[in-house]
């Protein structure tokens, strides 16, 4: 992290508080976007408008309450590296502690409640798994991984995981760890999964889940709520019930003109200013999601007529190629689709007290448990209480998911997406070795299910232009954000790839005199490489390698080693430029000065 820059204060952009910025979407990119606007770039508040297609914020962020229960579609990952998210949080001010900040509230909250897992899988009716922390490969698969990890992304373009290993790989315990923690399939995109390892999966001590950063209340109360509210302090408008369908272009599709959305189910047309910025959010992985409960089945919804911010994709996609192609992403349910569920258990603390005594961790503090022999590939969490503001003393929640709902299930012989909540309670109930209390836990909860056609949509194979840059080639007023664009290096179904694409949408547009910071580059860092080799070891970070840990090199094998060292070697990119200066050109060139006194000829 380059504090010179990330702390620094920038002058506002020449005329910024003459022009306006429309906001296409109020998840945690579009409020990322707003917040950037007003603190980095000086923007008015009262010059921007958030247009919602919902009657709230917060997007995929979501946690409420019906009269039953809670209901909560997902959860987040959050660790300590996403120096964009936590670049927003240092801003916004806490609704606890006078004079904090949020990001102040998580840092200590995660002091006093860390997550560390000494169970993170569990196999056999409620055993932890005995090779967990066992990240040795077989030799093939080994040799497979380092040659996945030092590929050109061009040949991993629209490719799976499934084609660079074989079955074997998809058994070991850093396939279990990863996959089930992050969603990933093995049908998935290898460029995405890729990404991921480098940026992710290998690193200290990944199977104990430390480093994995929760919030003291459910997301949205903990950090959408407040952002809104310091938006909404500085005259952000949000307009919700407001459905934006198409952008107008010019003729080049470098200039957004015009606004076309649908609101309260009335058309209308907002026309843009020459120095006018639209943000757009051109995808949600909770688009057309269901609910069911106990016992409803959360159908799937598998309509097209209206996608949301797909559909406004799919119309700017039409325009130009530098939109992006949406259909990789949207035109296979079946794949992308998976069921999260939330349970309120009422009056009966049983169950909670029991997996907190199997698992060694209090509630809130164990993290994501996987079921290794779950026919669905479940994974499920205990929260503390209260996790919701509103959450009272005698209620406890957890949340699970289902990877593979589409099997039959172990115990309940259906799959997991034609299940009600008491069903898929009940499968759970049979991996932990509790059915003796089903009945008492059935009796004493509500459980929300949700259906999620599109959920990781965003994984699918895909090339680096099917999803549109940040600002595509040309643009001059209008970006995209969310998860559903290219940002080089980085990874999406993240919390920092939404801020981030905000951050750095509204830099390029305003021409704000600041540096971008750089994602997280593990994958050049020398530690993370050796504890790489150490796990692959089967050693721990504390034991030193030997010879007989490195890798068997033949002979005949040099030419083509010293072929893959030199484009590993070529592929790191330059560090960051130390020249201080606004033009940035300077330092890669030769000379710019042209001094007269004479070379030296010694």
């Amino acid at each position: 992290m380059n504090n010179y820059e990330l702390l620094y204060n920038p002058k506002k952009p020449e005329g910024i508080e003459n022009s306006k910025a429309y906001v296409v979407g109020g998840g945690l990119a579009g409020l990322a976007a707003a917040a950037f606007l007003v603190d980095d770039a000086g923007m008015p508040g009262k010059n921007i408008t958030i247009l919602e297609k919902a009657k709230d914020v917060g997007g995929s962020m979501d946690g409420a309450r019906n009269e039953f229960g809670y209901l909560c579609r997902g959860e987040r990952e959050m660790e300590p590296y996403m120096e964009c998210l936590w670049y927003l949080f240092s801003k916004v001010p806490s609704l606890e502690h006078e004079g904090r900040t949020i990001l102040d509230d998580i840092v200590e909250f995660n002091r006093d409640e860390p997550i560390h897992s000494e169970c993170r899988v569990l196999v056999n009716c409620g055993q932890r798994y005995s090779k967990v922390h066992d990240y040795r490969f077989l030799p093939k698969d080994m040799a497979d991984m380092q040659k996945f990890l030092h590929l050109p992304e061009k040949e991993l373009e629209d490719k799976t995981v499934a084609d660079f290993f074989d079955p074997s790989f998809f058994k070991s315990s850093c396939w279990v760890n990863f996959h089930s923690c992050l969603a990933f399939k093995t049908y998935h995109s290898a460029l995405e999964c890729r990404r991921y390892f480098q940026r992710f999966a290998l690193e200290v001590r990944h199977e104990y889940l430390e480093g994995i950063i929760h919030t003291k209340y459910a997301e949205y109360d903990s950090m959408i709520y407040p952002l809104l509210k310091w938006l909404t302090d500085q005259g952000v408008k949000t307009v919700y019930d407001c459905s934006v369908y198409d952008i107008d272009m010019d003729a080049a599709c470098n200039t957004a003109q015009g606004i076309h959305m649908r609101r309260s189910g009335n058309d209308e047309h907002i026309e843009m200013g020459p120095k006018d910025y639209v943000f757009v959010t051109n995808g949600s992985m909770t688009t057309n999601s269901a609910f069911g409960d106990n016992k409803t089945v959360a159908p799937t919804n598998r309509d097209t007529k209206d996608l949301g911010a797909f559909t406004l994709w799919m119309n700017l996609a039409k325009k130009n190629e530098k939109f992006g192609h949406p259909e990789k992403f949207i035109g296979q349910i079946d794949k992308t689709k998976w069921m999260s569920f939330m349970p309120t258990i009422t009056d009966y603390p049983e169950l909670v007290s029991r997996i907190e005594k199997m698992t060694g961790s209090k509630a809130g503090t164990g993290g994501a448990i996987t079921i290794l022999d779950s026919n669905w590939d479940m994974s499920f969490e205990l929260h503390h209480n209260p996790f919701f503001h509103d959450q009272k003393p005698n209620e406890q929640v957890m949340w699970g998911y289902g990877l593979y709902g589409e099997k039959p299930g172990n115990y309940v012989k259906k799959p997991m997406c034609e299940c009600t909540g008491d069903e898929i309670m009940t499968e759970l109930l049979y991996h932990l070795g509790m059915l003796d209390i089903k009945d008492e836990v059935l009796k004493h909860s509500y459980i929300s299910t949700c259906m999620m056609p599109y959920v990781t949509s965003q994984f699918m194979p895909r090339k680096t232009t099917d999803r549109p840059k940040n600002v595509p080639d040309g643009c001059t007023n209008i970006g995209f954000l969310g998860q559903y664009v290219e940002i080089p290096q980085d990874v999406v179904f993240t919390v920092e790839m939404s801020v981030r694409t905000g951050l750095e949408a509204v830099y390029k547009l305003t021409g704000v005199e600041k540096k971008v910071p750089e994602v997280y580059p593990s994958q050049y860092d020398i530690r993370y490489t050796v504890e790489r080799m150490k796990k692959f070891a089967g050693k721990t970070a504390q034991e030193p390698l030997t010879e007989e840990d490195l890798p068997h090199v033949k002979l005949t094998d040099i030419a083509n080693l010293k072929k893959t060292a030199l484009h590993a070697l070529n592929e790191i990119p330059p560090y960051y430029h130390m020249y201080l200066g606004r033009d940035q050109t300077v330092p890669l060139k030769e000379s710019v000065l042209h001094p007269e006194a004479p070379v030296s000829k010694d």
